[in-house]
């Protein structure tokens, strides 16, 4: 049996996240009170309540629901060594999924800005990305030097303004991962 969820359902509990995400880049996590997020929401409390047991609550589901699109951008397209290797040398194309990952980070800059700097959700995220760093190094160690390198070089690009295209950045990390030890060019 498939059963839908109510449309009203989905449009409260986005207002109610829309609402969290805001709060966090203004005051930071913290400092939040569930009072605030249903007053910039425009909701009930009682409606709040129907959603989510409480602050916590609902920070882990947006935490949640941006960390499961960020797996979501690494996971698009599988690729081999050879054949990353292969496009970067040809036509100095990056690693696809570097560039997806580059666009959703850009797209919530707002919200890793403010997020990375807590330690809970920035070792989500390097566990998101060491996850898939699994996936092509069988090394644990080599996956957790990755996955830290690659949030601090998010890290650093978010606190630096973002001076740098998704291109740049893409193709930056693209030759970190092709060539760790190597000349680039």
């Amino acid at each position: 049996m498939n059963k839908s969820i109510d449309p009203r359902v989905t449009r409260t509990r986005r207002l109610l996240m829309d609402a969290l995400t805001e709060l966090i880049v203004e005051e930071g996590v913290e400092a939040i009170t569930v009072r605030e997020i249903v007053r910039k929401a425009e909701v009930n409390r009682s409606t709040f309540y129907l959603h989510f047991r409480d602050k916590q609550n609902i920070v882990n589901h947006m935490q949640d629901d941006i960390l499961n699109k960020l797996s979501e951008s690494l996971k698009s397209p599988i690729y081999t060594y050879e054949l990353a290797l292969h496009d970067y040398q040809v036509s100095k194309k990056p690693i696809q999924s570097h560039t997806t990952m580059f666009e959703h980070v850009q797209k919530h800059a707002s919200i890793y800005r403010t997020m990375l700097i807590e330690g809970e959700f920035r070792e989500r995220i390097t566990q998101v990305i060491r996850t898939e760093a699994l996936r092509y190094q069988p090394s644990f160690w080599e996956a957790a030097f990755v996955s830290n390198g690659v949030v601090g070089v998010i890290l650093y690009w978010l606190e630096n303004g973002m001076k740098e295209s998704i291109i740049e950045m893409s193709l930056w990390l693209t030759r970190v991962s092709l060539f760790p030890l190597g000349k680039f060019d």
